[in-house]
């Protein structure tokens, strides 16, 4: 216990100092370094503003630590003062040196505000602050829901939006002409 202790210490320092060295991304499924459950990892890089936590119940670290997948898991957004995104999945890779989440999975997302969206698969851009897809998703709120392909998520800007073949339903009474 101790030692997975101490690699995650290590690994977390790391995540802070930024890239090291840069090695093809081919092969690291072959490089996998250590396996730890019940994961929280924190990502909160001064020069970026958004912060973000991981928590999986599995995770596997590539041995050069650049590289982690993990499973079942649910990632918190955190843009500074905007509200907090959530997304829930299944399973996901985070590689350190691009700044890419990608999460797969029955993807469940809320937003702070009351929005919820749901698709099969996406990725966070870090150093964007962006989540997008160009899978089918559903996007609903209070009163309405959209049904769409593609979907980007602008954390910076609060903007929600879908790329293409939307359609929209609006609950509520039909308004009078």
């Amino acid at each position: 216990m101790g030692l997975l202790l101490a690699a995650m210490t290590v690994y977390l320092f790391q995540a802070r100092r930024g890239p090291v060295e840069q090695k093809a991304a081919q092969g690291k499924e072959s490089e996998e370094g250590i396996r730890l459950k019940d994961i929280h990892y924190v990502q909160d890089d001064p020069a970026h503003k958004v912060k973000w936590t991981l928590d999986a119940s599995e995770a596997k670290l590539s041995k050069d630590q650049q590289f982690v997948t993990f499973v079942n898991f649910h990632v918190t957004l955190k843009p500074q003062d905007k509200p907090v995104v959530t997304v829930q999945g299944k399973q996901g890779e985070f590689d350190k040196r691009s700044g890419r989440l990608v999460l797969q999975g029955d993807l469940v997302g809320e937003t702070e505000d009351g929005y919820r969206f749901t698709t099969e698969q996406a990725v966070y851009h870090h150093k964007e602050g962006t989540l997008e897809t160009d899978q089918a998703v559903k996007i609903s709120g209070a009163f309405f829901s959209i049904d769409g392909k593609g979907l980007l998520l602008d954390l910076g800007k609060e903007k929600l939006q879908i790329l293409s073949n939307a359609t929209t339903l609006i609950y509520g009474e039909p308004p009078t002409l």
